[in-house]
């Protein structure tokens, strides 16, 4: 199982990644990050990654498969 842990470094790679902002107002979610370096919010706005102020955690992971 992987560790993920909460930092303010922002992401280099394109995935999928845990986001919440800095005075932690709302519940985390899930964002994104295409290879350019964006992603997109919630209501359907596009940031770049480098621009957006909170914590990261990531990339997620795909799950392993089940062994019978």
């Amino acid at each position: 199982m992987v560790d993920y842990r909460w930092a303010k470094d922002k992401p280099t790679a394109a995935g999928w990644y845990w986001f919440r902002g800095p005075a932690h107002e709302a519940d985390a979610f899930i964002v994104q990050i295409d290879e350019v370096g964006q992603f997109q919010w919630p209501d359907g706005g596009f940031q770049e990654v480098m621009l957006a102020k909170g914590e990261w955690a990531g990339p997620i992971q795909l799950p392993e498969e089940r062994s019978e």
